[in-house]
């Protein structure tokens, strides 16, 4: 769905549009409490990565971060028939008139999202951890005003960046059951407690503490902890955790992943994708694919840390360069984008890469989604 800014203005009781005001760029780098609308646009100064290569433009305005990527457009030649070439008319002149086959309506294809959201859970990310329930409201509504032709079908699953066992969680911090509806450990958007649930499950327990036992405070599914590979807190896997969690014989995950949906997958850390059981971001793209089985409906959206580390908007010191996710989201060429959760990219980074992501890459997925 394209909406006008002025008719995106007509939702000023629902939602707040930082371009309504006219606002320039540097104002989006957070969402507002509650239920708004988001704000469209590229960030200055990005970087924009093609599957063919990429052309790199430094930030000129201090709202963006060096490494950051977001993936061409496609690019699309139309050609008409010459007009002095035509052939005159044989038979009945009513044989003109007879209707084509029936074609989808590519507009209204793409009518479902599911969100997989992927968070490094170390302690150093407890402030960016709180502020993804404000977030999550944020995209509901740009899922519903910007995306498609407004998207209302959506689910969301929240797991942190350990793989072992790679299950959706349903359970949160201090071994709290969010009571998600018929056990799944997925949400829907006709929940009833949506974003009771989402608030629940989305407070992870620190990685460190779950492996230390601490108060057997272990959230994940059914209590059960989460173990990187390496068996510590030091080898953050959020995107290979997304392609071992997206696989389908993963039983417990069933009925999350839908055919046809476009997949929005999303991995965050303040640290960078550690290579251990895949040998490249190569191998972490291929298996994300295989899973969902068509890579034009897939969407990738990496959070961490820009070209030589920097400093967290959230707290919690530095973001180390996250080279490894960087290249992850390259692979995804035009379905993929790399964003940074550094202090100069302003209050709420996480949140402004959600809402460029859904209007630009999300979008574009879901207009050219052609159902089955």
């Amino acid at each position: 769905m394209r909406i006008s800014r002025a008719a995106i203005c007509l939702f000023g009781h629902v939602a707040t549009l930082a371009g309504c005001a006219g606002g320039d760029d540097s104002d989006a780098g957070g969402f507002a409490t509650g239920l708004t609308g988001a704000t469209a646009g590229a960030t200055a100064g990005t970087t924009t990565t093609g599957i063919s290569g990429s052309d790199t433009q430094s930030p000129t305005d201090g709202s963006g971060s060096a490494g950051e990527t977001t993936g061409a457009a496609p690019t699309t030649t139309a050609t008409s028939a010459d007009d002095s070439d035509s052939s005159p008319a044989t038979g009945d002149a009513s044989a003109s008139t007879l209707p084509g086959p029936d074609l989808p309506d590519i507009s209204e294809a793409c009518t479902k999202v599911d969100v997989l959201l992927v968070v490094d859970a170390s302690a150093t990310m407890a402030d960016a951890l709180a502020s993804l329930p404000s977030t999550f409201a944020e995209i509901q509504a740009t899922l519903a005003l910007a995306v498609g032709d407004g998207i209302d079908d959506f689910h969301v699953a929240v797991i942190n960046a350990c793989p072992k066992p790679p299950h959706f969680h349903n359970y949160g911090a201090g071994d709290t059951d969010c009571e998600f509806p018929d056990g799944r450990n997925w949400l829907a958007a006709d929940d009833p407690t949506l974003a009771q649930s989402f608030a629940c499950v989305v407070q992870l327990p620190f990685q460190d503490e779950a492996l230390e036992g601490k108060g057997g405070d272990n959230g994940g599914y059914e209590s059960i902890p989460d173990t990187c590979s390496d068996e510590d807190d030091e080898d953050e896997q959020p995107a290979w955790t997304a392609a071992k969690a997206l696989d389908p014989g993963v039983a417990v995950n069933a009925g999350f992943a839908r055919a046809d949906a476009v997949l929005f997958v999303v991995a965050i850390t303040d640290e960078d994708e550690s290579l251990v059981g895949p040998d490249d971001a190569g191998e972490i793209h291929d298996a994300i694919v295989a899973a969902k089985g068509d890579a034009a409906r897939v969407v990738f959206l990496g959070i961490g840390g820009d070209e030589g580390g920097c400093d967290n908007a959230y707290g919690g010191g530095e973001v180390k360069d996250s080279k490894v996710l960087r290249e992850v989201a390259e692979t995804f060429g035009a379905r993929g984008m790399y964003r940074t959760m550094c202090e100069s990219r302003g209050d709420d980074p996480i949140g402004a890469a959600f809402d460029e992501a859904l209007t630009t890459v999300v979008d574009a997925a879901c207009d050219g989604f052609i159902p089955d």
